[in-house]
């Protein structure tokens, strides 16, 4: 099912909101979300428990050209519980760079009228076990996304 095409894409929650779309429609992501690592956790009194895989963004440092580029920079992470037995935590690495290859290729993949936004490659990524406190293990790719000129007078805040 291709993803909706609602026109250029601008901003920072546009992004945030097509990759929420691509993630919904993985047959294997349980939850996506976007804020800080400490975000992530396990359940607790006052927190909702995360459902996993898990695809998580973290906001990374971005730039704007003069010449009409806005570059995005995110950390990208695929995660799942990782059992404690080696194999286990292997099949976990595999499922969850599987997962992370197909967010990429479709980007990656569909052409530039469909989604206008460029994925800069390569894209670094390493996995992880027991990052954080629930046992996690996966994958982290940092990402640059490259949108559509953010430079307009025309619809900017000024008399």
């Amino acid at each position: 099912m291709p993803l909706p095409n609602s026109g250029p894409i601008k901003t920072y929650k546009e992004l945030i909101e097509y990759f929420q779309t691509l993630c919904s429609q993985h047959i294997a992501v349980e939850q996506f979300g976007v804020g800080e690592l400490s975000d992530i956790d396990v359940q607790t009194n006052t927190k909702t428990p995360v459902k996993y895989p898990l695809v998580f963004m973290v906001p990374q440092q971005s730039s704007l050209d003069r010449f009409g580029k806005m570059t995005l920079g995110f950390s990208l992470i695929v995660a799942d519980i990782a059992k404690n037995q080696e194999l286990l935590q292997i099949d976990t690495h595999n499922e969850t760079l599987m997962i992370m290859q197909d967010l990429l290729s479709r980007i990656v993949l569909t052409d530039y009228e469909t989604v206008d936004i460029n994925l800069e490659t390569p894209v670094n990524i390493t996995p992880f076990l027991e990052r954080f406190n629930n046992n996690l293990a996966g994958w982290t790719a940092e990402i640059n996304i490259e949108v559509k000129s953010p430079f307009d007078l025309c619809s900017a805040a000024f008399e």
